[in-house]
């Protein structure tokens, strides 16, 4: 990936999560910037709740993404079970081997009663350590057990969180579509990924990643969403090292010519059977008639986001002419 954006002309240093921050924070397109972040973090796995004792070595706790060597979740034990754990364990870790807490929290007094009985001095606590060993401080397994159970239910709530998000975004866009002389919204998308048959495209304004096909837009009649009123459909595209060429087919929407009704009933390639290899298919049609388009990675083009609702859902066409590409 970072060959890939350095032959873009985007250096990134990823000697560290820091340093893979300013280099993206010194883009200065904001488009550019967005997509480079949304391609870094990509790879990235998702943080994990695990037992200190069930990795072999230190460097296994470094949170990569926060650039901190060691972190753990301490702030909202009252939404999240994990938090929980680390304040009981971290409290009982220091009652067991620190022989006596001192707290003036109305609940540590009544959480720690059974096993530390009460000295004279207000709030203080003083240990049973066998007792308070074996029933407060969790085992190693119990440990990996309840960070495994943390992790498929934070993993389940990113889902939810996720499934609600898109579930707004289909409402949000079907109302502006309403009013719209396309079948959705149309907004800017930066090319992401290259491939034989397709290309990935992002959308910074709303966050969508999707994948156009060329064969789709070739086949297929209502691919290609029209910003000035004429029909579109791809005719030929050829792949080279870094770029994609589409060759378009534009007409009016009520023409229908013989050559264009030819055209439509042969592919876009044709086999060579004397090399048996695939070859494009020659046009010899005016540049007017057949306009052309280079894509490469980080090109702007104009796509139509379209929601469909039933079952909730979005889906990503290309928009031609490009606006404001």
């Amino acid at each position: 990936l970072c060959r890939q954006l350095r032959l873009s002309g985007i250096d990134i240093d990823t000697q560290s999560a820091g340093s893979i921050a300013h280099s993206i924070s010194d883009i200065a397109d904001v488009d550019i910037r967005y997509t480079v972040e949304e391609m870094m973090t990509a790879p990235m796995q998702r943080a994990t709740y695990f037992s200190t004792h069930a990795v072999d070595s230190r460097n296994d706790y470094r949170h990569y993404a926060l650039n901190a060597p060691l972190y753990t979740h301490f702030t909202s034990p009252i939404r999240r079970y994990a938090d929980v754990i680390v304040h009981r364990t971290l409290e009982a870790s220091l009652a067991v081997y620190g022989n006596h807490v001192t707290s003036d929290h109305p609940l540590m007094p009544t959480y720690f009663s059974p096993y530390f009985p009460k000295t004279q001095a207000k709030g203080s606590l003083t240990t049973k350590r066998g007792s308070a060993l074996v029933s407060l401080v969790p085992s190693t397994e119990l440990l990996a057990s309840i960070a495994h159970q943390c992790n498929l239910r934070k993993d389940a709530a990113k889902k939810a969180q996720e499934a609600s998000s898109k579930l707004f975004l289909v409402n949000y866009l079907s109302a502006i579509a309403q009013d719209s002389d396309v079948p959705g919204v149309i907004t800017q998308a930066v090319v992401t990924k290259l491939r034989e048959s397709s290309f990935s495209i992002l959308s910074p304004m709303f966050g969508i990643e999707s994948i156009i096909y060329m064969d789709r837009m070739a086949d297929r009649d209502n691919e290609v969403i029209s910003t000035d009123g004429r029909k579109w459909k791809l005719h030929l595209w050829s792949v080279e090292r870094a770029s994609i060429k589409l060759v378009w087919k534009v007409s009016s929407p009520d023409q229908k010519t013989p050559e264009d009704q030819i055209a439509d009933s042969l592919s876009a390639l044709v086999i060579d059977d004397t090399q048996h290899s695939v070859v494009n298919l020659k046009c010899n049609r005016s540049a007017d008639e057949t306009p052309t388009q280079t894509i490469r990675i980080f090109s702007k083009l104009s796509v139509c986001i379209v929601p469909e609702t039933n079952p909730p859902d979005i889906s990503v066409k290309l928009a031609m002419p490009c606006i404001n590409a």
